[in-house]
């Protein structure tokens, strides 16, 4: 083994078999699961929040799982420790660590690449705006400090915005000029290993997986929470976070309060639009801020066709890992040839400024009437050919159009 303890990484979507992946080269190499799903963390509820099964782990060892109150908000800073803690434990017993999860920002943690927020202290005015619980207040501000990096974020995205804002009041230097000049390095040594599947199969099997949790007492485990979060007096409000952000929550609540016109089946359905929707989060966050961060090994793994696991996931990983973890060469290639193109376009830095521009929709609106924001060239022509902008376009147009005909037929005054 190398100077530094070996952490073997499994990214990829929800449902794609990344816990199954986990045990198997847990078992060939002396390896202790962590897990690094935000939702996992929570006690209890284990079918909503797809955590592995006890009879399936054979004796494995798992981390970071099942450990936080309800009550509770669990951070990235939390995780970073308790993450790195159990790391230093797992190879002071000379094991190898198997971080495994869908919550992909947190792998964040295995990097170096901290920002150092300065140690000026605040003055009052800046205490004021960052504790002013105005969001507009504060990324107006940040966009005065430093438009740059004003623009990579949404201006509801209020924590970030204010760390952004904070790391300026501290440092005097602009974030976008500190993350330009940052070298990204690994603090362990770290083979990645991301599961893919199409997106087609994926989305079956996520359904069906939908279903069967919600027969196997899904539904039991969310009459739980939902008394829980009854007995508290929360809001619909609370959904935004802790373990109430659990997919199959939110989902149900309209249901459960007995709102009108909302049926079992309905929630069941938004319940899977909403799974399979994270899964393609998950794939494009992969994509586009994991694999540029990675300067050590990266390989995917094709776990499309659940017949060829064996040979696609069980036996490329297994011979990759041997490798990895007797410090030999790797020889296999980072991706299978019909994978080749998730990769290859994505090289570049996530901070190219031509993916993460800020776009304004004036004609659309969001939830508090502003107009509607979207981060990314792509996500923005995603909006621009959506059946939402092009409703709001027609009836804008319409509108003029019948305001103008007003004017025309318009009938003199009586003089």
């Amino acid at each position: 083994m190398g100077s530094r303890g070996k952490v073997i990484v499994i990214a990829g979507t929800t449902g794609v078999g990344k816990s199954q992946l986990s045990i198997q080269l847990a078992q060939k190499f002396n390896g202790e699961v962590i897990n690094s799903d935000s939702m996992q963390v929570y006690k209890g509820v284990p079918i909503i929040t797809n955590k592995h099964p006890i009879e399936e782990r054979n004796g494995i060892t798992h981390h970071v799982m099942n450990h936080v109150d309800w009550t509770e908000e669990y951070y990235l800073h939390r995780f970073e420790k308790e993450c790195n803690d159990a790391i230093k434990d797992i190879h002071s017993r000379g094991k190898i660590a198997i971080v495994v999860g869908g919550t992909h920002y947190y792998l964040q943690c295995l990097f170096n690449k901290h920002v150092d927020s300065g140690s000026k202290e605040l003055t009052s005015e800046e205490n004021q705006i960052l504790n002013s619980e105005d969001p507009e207040l504060v990324y107006d501000t940040l966009k005065k400090c430093d438009p740059e990096i004003a623009c990579k974020f949404h201006p509801n995205d209020t924590r970030r915005v204010q760390r952004m804002l904070e790391i300026f009041y501290r440092s005097g230097r602009k974030p976008s000029e500190t993350f330009a000049e940052q070298k990204t390095t690994l603090l362990y040594d770290t083979l990645f290993f991301w599961l893919y599947s199409d997106p087609d199969p994926l989305n079956k099997r996520l359904d069906d997986r939908v279903d069967k949790m919600l027969e196997t007492g899904g539904m039991e485990e969310i009459n739980e929470l939902y008394n829980f979060f009854k007995a508290k007096n929360y809001e619909s409000g609370q959904c935004e976070n802790g373990v109430w952000q659990v997919i199959g929550f939110k989902e149900f609540l309209p249901w459960l309060t007995h709102q009108p016109s909302v049926s079992l089946e309905d929630c069941v359905e938004r319940m899977k639009i909403r799974t399979r929707q994270y899964a393609k989060k998950q794939v494009k966050w992969i994509k586009k801020m994991l694999i540029p961060d990675i300067n050590g090994d990266y390989f995917l793994l094709d776990a499309t066709d659940l017949s060829q696991w064996d040979l696609n996931v069980g036996e490329r990983s297994r011979v990759i890992a041997e490798q990895f973890v007797n410090d030999q060469s790797i020889t296999e290639k980072h991706a299978p040839e019909r994978l080749t193109s998730l990769i290859a376009a994505n090289t570049v830095n996530k901070i190219n400024s031509e993916n993460l521009n800020q776009y304004t929709c004036h004609i659309c609106h969001d939830r508090d009437g502003k107009p509607l924001i979207a981060i990314g060239e792509r996500n923005w022509a995603i909006h621009m050919k959506s059946r939402r902008h092009k409703s709001n376009s027609t009836r804008g147009t319409c509108k003029a159009a019948y305001e103008k005909w007003k004017l025309m037929n318009k009938e003199p005054s009586e003089t």
